[in-house]
C-alpha cells in the first residue's frame, strides 16, 4: 500500500474566487493518505471554497489519512464545504479520523457543509472514520454537518463514532445535523455518534433538524446508539428544535439504536426513534430503547417503538408524551411495550403521592400535576390506566 506524505497546506480566499484544495490529489487505489494539516482563510465573498482531505474517490483498499481542518471564514455569501476524505468512497475504503473546524462567526449569509468522510456516496464494505466536527455559524447562515456521507450510505457502509458540535453565533440561522449520511439504505449501520447543537448568547432564533443516523432509513439498516444534546445559551426570540434518535422516516426493517435525547430549555420536539413508519409487514421495524428528557420549555415527546424512558428535571414546563406505550403500534407492530416516567427530581415520597396528583383533562387524557407551573400529559392514556410500574418516583 503506498502511503502519501503528510502536509500543511495553507490557502487564501479572497472575494469572487473558487478554490478547491486536495490533500492527497493522485491518491492510488489501495492507497493511504497522508495525515494532512489544512488551514484556510476566507477574507470576503461571494466566494467558495472545497477542502477535500484526500482524494476525490477513495476506491479499492483505499485509507484515508488523520486529516486537520482548519478554516477561519470572514465576509458575505460565502460558500464553504469540507470533506474529510473524498467526495465518494466504495469498495472497502476506510476514512481517516479526521478534525474539521470552521469557524463562521463573522459572516452573512454563509451556507457552511461539513462531512467527516465523503461529501456524497459511500457504498459497498466502505468504513467510515471517527470524527470530531466543529461549526461555528453566523448570521442568517444555514450549515449541514453530517458524521459520514453527506447523501447515501448503501450496501454494508458502516458509520464511524463521530462527534459533531454546532454552534449558531449569529443573529438568525438553520442547522441539519446527522450523525451518518442523509439515507440509509442496504445493510448500511449507523456509527454511535454524539451531536450537540447551541443557540448562542447573541441570537434572536435558532432551528435546528437533529438525526442521530439519517432523515431516511430503510431495508435493513441500523441506527447506533447515540447522543442528542441541544442548549439555548442566550434568550432568543424563538428556537425550533427537533430530534429524532434515528432518522424522520424509518421504512422497510429498520432498526433503531438505544439512543439519548436532551432538549433545550426551550419547548422542543423529541423521537426516540422516529417520526414516520412503513414497515415492510407488522413488526419488521424495530425501535432502541431510548432515553428521552425534554429539559425545560413545554415540549413534544415521542418515545417510539420499544420500551423508552422519559425523564423530567425539576423546572421541566408542560409536556406531551404522545405515545406513552403506544409506541410498537405507530410502527406496526401488537407486541405490549412498558414506558417508564422518571419524576424522581420532583422528590415525592412515594406513588401514593403522586398518584393523588394524576387526573384526566376534558379530553380524557392524563395529567401529571407535578408543580403548579409543570405537568406531564400522557395523550390517549387515562389516569385509571397508570400504575406504580409506570413511574420511577
Amino acid at each position: 500500500m503506498r502511503h502519501m506524505p503528510n502536509d500543511t497546506i495553507i490557502t487564501n480566499v479572497g472575494s469572487q474566487e473558487l478554490v478547491l484544495v486536495y490533500g492527497d490529489p493522485g491518491l492510488p487505489i489501495d492507497g493511504r493518505g497522508g495525515n494532512d494539516t489544512m488551514i484556510a482563510t476566507v477574507d470576503g465573498g461571494p466566494s467558495t471554497l472545497l477542502l477535500v482531505g484526500d482524494d476525490e474517490d477513495l476506491q479499492g483498499r483505499s485509507h484515508g489519512g488523520n486529516d486537520h481542518f482548519v478554516a477561519d471564514v470572514a465576509g458575505f455569501g460565502v460558500y464553504v464545504t469540507v470533506d474529510g476524505d473524498a467526495r465518494t468512497m466504495s469498495g472497502h475504503a476506510h476514512g481517516g479520523n479526521d478534525v474539521l473546524n470552521v469557524d463562521a462567526t463573522d459572516t452573512i449569509y454563509t451556507t457552511t457543509s461539513l462531512f467527516g468522510d465523503a461529501e456524497m456516496a459511500m457504498s459497498g464494505d466502505a468504513r467510515g472514520g471517527n470524527d470530531f466536527i466543529t461549526g461555528t455559524m453566523g448570521d442568517r447562515a444555514y450549515g449541514t454537518f453530517v458524521g459520514d456521507a453527506g447523501t447515501t450510505m448503501n450496501d454494508e457502509t458502516r458509520g464511524g463514532n463521530d462527534i459533531i458540535n454546532v454552534t449558531q453565533a449569529g443573529v438568525y440561522g438553520a442547522a441539519s445535523i446527522f450523525g451518518d449520511a442523509l439515507d440509509m439504505l442496504g445493510e448500511a449501520r449507523g456509527g454511535n455518534d454524539i451531536l450537540v447543537y447551541t443557540v448562542g448568547t447573541e441570537a434572536r432564533s435558532g432551528g435546528a433538524f437533529m438525526a442521530g443516523d439519517a432523515d431516511y432509513m430503510s431495508g435493513n439498516a441500523r441506527g447506533g446508539d447515540d447522543v442528542l444534546i441541544a442548549a439555548v445559551d442566550g434568550n432568543p426570540d424563538s428556537t425550533s428544535i427537533t430530534m429524532f434518535g434515528d432518522a424522520s422516516n424509518m421504512s422497510g426493517n429498520a432498526h433503531g439504536g438505544n439512543d439519548i435525547l436532551v432538549g433545550s430549555a426551550r419547548g422542543d420536539w423529541l423521537y426516540g426513534d422516529a417520526n414516520t413508519y412503513a414497515p415492510a409487514v407488522g413488526s419488521s421495524i424495530t425501535g432502541g430503547r431510548d432515553l428521552l428528557n425534554g429539559g425545560g420549555g413545554d415540549d413534544q415527546l415521542w418515545g417510539g417503538p420499544n420500551n423508552d424512558l422519559f425523564v423530567f428535571n425539576a423546572g421541566s414546563g408542560q409536556d406531551v408524551i404522545n405515545d406513552f406505550d403506544q409506541g410498537n403500534k405507530a410502527a406496526g407492530s401488537t407486541a405490549r411495550e412498558h414506558d417508564v416516567i422518571d419524576v424522581h427530581a420532583y422528590g415525592f415520597a412515594g406513588w401514593a403521592d403522586l398518584k393523588s396528583l394524576i387526573s384526566d383533562d376534558s379530553a380524557g387524557n392524563a395529567v401529571i400535576h407535578l408543580t403548579a407551573s409543570d405537568t406531564i400529559t400522557l395523550d390517549g392514556v387515562h389516569a385509571a390506566d397508570l400504575n406504580a410500574r409506570d413511574f420511577i418516583v
